[in-house]
């Protein structure tokens, strides 16, 4: 079934507006925004030593880097658990330390399969 249209709305859209537009306003000239151009310009890096100081870490001594820091900040969560008590912030502290090493070491794991 076709609801019926009501039209009432563009009717009270149109009365609302109080002049239309006519040719002697579509004519006259606006004053730009921006008349110089280099606002909209950026300065260019400087580049002239890009690969003069490549990195000598390779990627796989980098993602064994980041395993054995997050197996660190595994030991400091659960060291500061048994000296605070273990709270629920201990908990919560070594439940992420522990995503964070597993996902360090899936990472790894990818890493050297693909340097095979």
């Amino acid at each position: 079934m076709v609801a019926p249209i009501d039209s009432s709305q563009y009717l009270n859209l149109i009365g609302s507006i109080d002049t239309f537009p006519t040719r002697e306003s579509l004519n006259t000239i606006v004053p730009a925004a921006y008349t110089d151009a280099e606002d909209f310009e950026q300065p260019q890096p400087d580049l002239s030593g890009y690969y003069s100081d490549p990195e000598t870490t390779d990627l796989y001594t980098q993602v064994s880097n980041n395993v054995k820091n997050s197996a660190q900040a595994v030991d400091n969560a659960l060291m500061s658990a048994l000296e605070n008590g273990y709270g629920v912030q201990d908990a919560v502290n070594i439940t992420l330390a522990m995503r964070a090493y597993q996902a360090n070491c899936t990472v790894a794991k990818s890493t050297f399969e693909l340097k095979i």
